[in-house]
């Protein structure tokens, strides 16, 4: 049975929260597969020079130059589920979040945990904590504003993330199937991991399979 490490990370750097560090965790895991957050299309990007690395996958292109394994990425087509127009209201409703002074502190609070403390705190409860604070505060603005155009945006969305999150499991079950592998590395944004973690056991009890998951590498 495949052994799944899930590393929580973030897209740019932020202090420690670099390559350079991500490098050394996933070094002393020796994976022989590793799943990115990104679609087909996203992938063949960034691999094939089009566009500008992030932060996993600057670490996964100096990781496979000392270990030649395989990557692979598990994300559905977001242009294919986000339009110009919703990208725009997405766009404008977190500007009108950030209207929050408590909201900015939660932000504020985030960036500096993330430089400061790196990767750890990224996959900690205190991240988790503060995220579901922030969620609530979200919910909380949009119902003081009350107006329907800005719950159709926030509810389209969380449903997308949704839709993703269910994607990137199941397609990490399919290659698992498909492929004999011993260890792999999940890496994905801070703000997935948890619900991915739900997801996750949802799945297994509703197939019936079976992988061995990592959930505390840094415990």
């Amino acid at each position: 049975m495949c052994k799944i490490t899930l590393i929580a990370t973030v897209h740019k750097e932020y202090g420690i929260c670099n390559s350079k560090e991500l490098h050394k965790l996933i070094e002393p895991i020796a994976a022989d597969v590793i799943f990115e957050e990104l679609s087909p299309t996203g992938f063949a990007e960034i691999y094939g020079g089009i566009n500008s690395d992030t932060l996993e996958t600057n670490t996964i292109k100096s990781y496979i130059q000392e270990h030649p394994i395989s990557h692979f990425p598990v994300d559905l087509e977001k242009t294919e589920l986000i339009d110009k127009h919703l990208k725009n209201n997405i766009l404008e409703m977190f500007e009108i979040f950030r209207q929050s002074y408590e909201y900015n502190i939660l932000l504020a609070q985030h960036n500096i945990l993330s430089q400061l403390v790196g990767f750890p705190y990224l996959n900690s409860n205190q991240y988790s904590e503060l995220s579901e604070r922030r969620i609530s505060l979200e919910k909380i603005i949009l119902k003081n504003i009350n107006h329907e155009k800005w719950f159709l945006t926030y509810k389209r969305w969380r449903d997308i993330i949704e839709l993703r999150e269910n994607e990137m499991v199941k397609n990490i079950y399919n290659y698992c199937d498909r492929n004999k592998y011993t260890k792999a590395v999940f890496l994905i944004g801070a703000e997935h991991k948890k619900p991915i973690m739900d997801k996750i056991l949802k799945f297994e009890t509703q197939n019936r399979k079976k992988l061995n998951w990592n959930f505390n590498y840094f415990v």
